[in-house]
């Protein structure tokens, strides 16, 4: 082998090299962006998820409230309506 050929083989090693390393930089620089794209969508799914649970607690906060409203006032009419069948038994007798 002649000094030129192994000058060609050696430049063309190189240029392999370099077109290797720029696809390497490329696909690198895709991954991060795509890197990027994931960390923005799980934050934003973080706080949606965030969002809904506050409202869940907020719904379920309000519910109790009600619920023991309904309570209260079924036992005043509970006790309105003893009231009143021990008041009419009180005058029948």
């Amino acid at each position: 082998m002649t000094t030129e050929e192994r000058f060609e083989r050696i430049e063309t090693a190189l240029q392999l090299t370099a077109e290797t390393l720029q696809t390497l930089a490329q696909s690198h620089v895709a991954t991060q962006a795509a890197t990027a794209g994931l960390i923005e969508a799980q934050t934003q799914t973080q706080e949606t998820i965030s969002a809904l649970n506050q409202s869940i607690t907020r719904s379920v906060d309000a519910a109790e409230a009600r619920t023991k409203r309904l309570e209260e006032n079924l036992d005043a009419l509970i006790r309105a309506i003893t009231a009143e069948h021990s008041n009419g038994k009180s005058k029948h007798q």
